[in-house]
């Protein structure tokens, strides 16, 4: 029987969990942005294109995925990877129409067709889950580990976005911007809440070589360190940032932001794979 991949080996599939989740993540907050604070058809398009492109190399990742690939549990589903694979590219194809439709359509067209694309970007994150989550632990714990990262990751990278459209449109209102950082706001917290809740069901022996074994320091240095303190910490910068209308200083903080989400849901998805906790 072969062994489980390795950590290193493990790369291309957080790498593919990652793309999938800001994908999904983004576009969502753009929707949700755009819906309370009224930020315009062009970020929201121009955010499904970009959502687009990486969703093309998600795709590419994910073909690329060894059907025998062994992971905690065993083997990953031929089957699943398959539907993993064709639910991504009617995704990615989702995003390009929803781009055209803010392009070319109604407020309401677009806004519909936004639903169903957010709708599809769920199942997809589903179909992560169903290949991903059996070999590890289950695929409600994937949805676990998922869930929340897309919410987090996706959200920063709304953000930064969001920042850089302020060049497009000097005019538009700040409130966007607040709105956008407030959804970082929740989804972390969301992120805090699931990790305790997770840690504090998960068996003494699991719980242990996170808190104070093997696992430790990247658990607290980058899951809790960055993913969560950190970033909430240059989150509330972002905010007044924005609050004072100073839209450079609160850009950069919004390349640190989401670099520092990344930096606690990548070792997240790591830890999940090689304990079977979705942290």
């Amino acid at each position: 029987m072969q062994d489980p991949v390795s950590v290193a080996g493990l790369a291309p599939l957080a790498g593919l969990l990652v793309l999938l989740e800001l994908a999904v993540g983004t576009t969502a907050a753009a929707f949700i942005v755009d819906l309370i604070a009224r930020v315009g058809r062009g970020f929201v398009g121009t955010t499904a294109a970009i959502c687009a492109l990486l969703m093309g190399v998600e795709v590419a990742i994910a073909a690329s995925i060894p059907s025998d690939t062994k992971l905690l549990g065993g083997g990953l589903s031929a089957g699943a990877l398959s539907s993993l694979v064709h639910s991504s590219i009617g995704f990615m194809l989702m995003l390009a129409g929803y781009a055209l439709f803010c392009a070319v359509g109604t407020d309401v067209a677009r806004r519909v067709v936004g639903v169903a694309t957010l709708a599809v970007g769920g199942a997809v994150v589903g179909k992560a889950a169903v290949a991903f989550g059996p070999p590890v632990g289950g695929v409600t714990e994937a949805v676990i580990a998922f869930a929340p990262a897309t919410l987090v990751v996706g959200s920063t990278l709304a953000g930064m976005l969001l920042g850089h459209w302020y060049l497009v449109s000097p005019s538009l209102s700040f409130r966007p911007l607040r709105r956008a950082i407030d959804l970082v706001f929740t989804a972390v917290a969301i992120q805090a809440v699931v990790i305790g809740v997770v840690l504090w069901s998960a068996s003494p022996g699991t719980r242990d070589q996170l808190l104070r074994g093997d696992y430790a320091l990247p658990f607290w240095l980058l899951v809790v360190g960055a993913g969560i303190v950190f970033t909430t910490a240059v989150g509330v910068l972002t905010r007044y940032f924005a609050r004072i209308r100073a839209n450079q200083p609160a850009t950069a903080m919004l390349y640190v932001l989401i670099i520092s989400a990344a930096m606690g849901v990548v070792p997240a998805h790591l830890l999940f794979f090689v304990t079977g906790t979705p942290v």
